[in-house]
């Protein structure tokens, strides 16, 4: 899955785990066709023998991950993405030979058709080690909820393996860069950042009044009689955050979750939210359906956001790419200019 189309679930956090569980059946890719093999390991010299191995030194790299110092090819031709990282990968145009399933509704027609020139080796962390082996991969490359481990003793004797784990929904941009830089393509990755930046900061300037006096709130509807609060540590959080957004202060909030439930009679504790997001991934921009039953409350209507009309479903709540991420600013920046 890299898409996260997905919640926090109860049992998740009571066991500590903080990253999400899948709301849809949808984690994703499609499609497979192996790409033909790169040449030999071996460089040849213009006299027809085999490089020194001092020249095929040369061509490694040293990256480091959480799990230590990895070397990795300079410019890795067979790469396989695993999770959130098939999907960043995909945005910076780097080619891949193998993928875990992806949602298809999140690319462009254009990654649509590079996917269907790639292998899916599994779904989830559930790999076909033996169909990774026979795609001769130089490089794997996993970003993944950290409570979703990844049988990576059994991937580093078929490449060199880099692996970023998601702790907190935040991690996720800044993760995109390290798995771009790892492929070989760092400048689009400072790209992706440098247009998100220009624009957090148009936001931050142009909007400055309206931001300083109004507090927000993130919130979807959860399990049956609940809704989730999401806070600036989650998915669309980080991103309002960034803005500069002042996030509403909730009663007996938790401290240093990413997302907590309270029950539909709590709902009077956004009454200070001006601003209220929630997930807009239903059909064309609406609420999806749990949250349709939140915002159905009585205590609902009585909110201030509600009576003011600065309720407003965002999609692409569960945010985790930079171009999502850029799509997110755009309609925050038309709710800031409805206040």
């Amino acid at each position: 899955m890299f898409r996260s189309r997905a919640v926090a679930s109860s049992a998740a956090r009571a066991q500590g785990s903080p990253l999400p569980r899948i709301r849809r059946a949808a984690a994703c890719l499609v499609a497979a066709v192996a790409v033909t093999l790169t040449a030999s390991c071996g460089t040849t010299t213009d006299s027809g023998t085999t490089s020194s191995k001092k020249d095929a030194a040369s061509q490694e790299r040293t990256v480091e991950t959480p799990d230590g110092p990895v070397k990795i090819p300079t410019a890795p031709k067979r790469i396989i993405g695993l999770s959130y990282a098939s999907a960043w990968l995909l945005d910076a145009g780097v080619p891949m030979v193998g993928v875990t399933d992806i949602d298809e509704d999140a690319l462009t027609s254009d990654q649509k058709t590079a996917v269907k020139k790639m292998t899916i080796v599994g779904e989830g962390n559930e790999l076909n080690f033996e169909k990774i082996a026979s795609l001769h991969p130089d490089l794997i490359v996993i970003s993944s909820p950290k409570h979703v481990p990844f049988n990576i003793g059994k991937l580093k004797p078929i490449a060199p393996v880099l692996s970023y784990p998601i702790a907190k929904p935040v991690d996720l941009l800044p993760s995109s860069l390290k798995v771009i830089d790892a492929a070989g393509e760092s400048g689009k990755g400072t790209a992706f950042k440098k247009a998100y930046d220009d624009k957090v900061a148009e936001l931050r300037s142009t909007y400055a009044d309206k931001l300083a006096r109004t507090d927000w709130a993130v919130v979807n509807s959860g399990e049956a009689g609940k809704y989730s609060v999401y806070t600036e540590t989650s998915w669309l959080g980080a991103v309002v955050k960034d803005i500069g957004a002042r996030f509403v202060t909730v009663p007996g909030a938790p401290k240093g979750e990413f997302t907590y439930d309270l029950s539909f009679e709590e709902i009077g504790k956004l009454k200070d939210a001006d601003v209220i997001l929630v997930d807009g991934d239903g059909k064309n921009g609406e609420p999806v359906a749990e949250t349709k039953s939140l915002m159905a409350q009585q205590n609902w209507a009585a909110l201030q956001a509600a009576k003011n009309k600065q309720v407003h479903a965002v999609p692409g709540f569960f945010v985790s790419r930079y171009p999502e991420a850029m799509k997110i600013l755009t309609q925050l920046e038309t709710v800031l200019k409805s206040l």
